[in-house]
């Protein structure tokens, strides 16, 4: 079984967590600041056409842990107990939306997202638009 999207990012998925509150504001931890830093990289690289889109698709891949015996690894699994399906999408839509595929992420009304167990060792995002819109 393979699920076809027409972008991918190859890199492990991570939560958008709660921003924390500093002596000068509120701010992120480095490593998630760098995770959307280098989402924002390999958004760029993908050169996907600014559009109106109102539909986004999305399957983010995690890697099984090291210590799950490799006979009980199920490519595409369901993943149940990992994070929130919200706090995922947060991190891709503000990606779009800051390297301006998408002009904010309000614009989008109807998502489909999965999260999902790869064989692999490299996670990925996989993602596609669509225009949802009744006319």
């Amino acid at each position: 079984m393979e699920i076809q999207y027409k972008y991918k990012l190859s890199v492990i998925p991570k939560p958008t967590p709660r921003p924390r509150l500093g002596r000068y504001g509120t701010y992120n931890k480095k490593e998630y600041t760098k995770y959307k830093n280098d989402l924002m990289i390999l958004i760029k690289s993908l050169r996907i056409p600014k559009k109106d889109y109102s539909l986004v698709r999305a399957c983010f891949l995690f890697p099984y842990p090291k210590r799950t015996p490799q006979k009980k690894r199920i490519h595409l699994a369901p993943l149940r107990n990992k994070c929130d399906l919200d706090n995922l999408v947060k991190g891709l839509l503000d990606a779009l939306e800051k390297v301006e595929v998408i002009n904010n992420d309000r614009q989008i009304f109807s998502l489909q997202i999965e999260k999902r167990f790869t064989v692999r060792e490299q996670g990925a995002i996989l993602f596609d638009f669509g225009n949802n819109v009744d006319k």
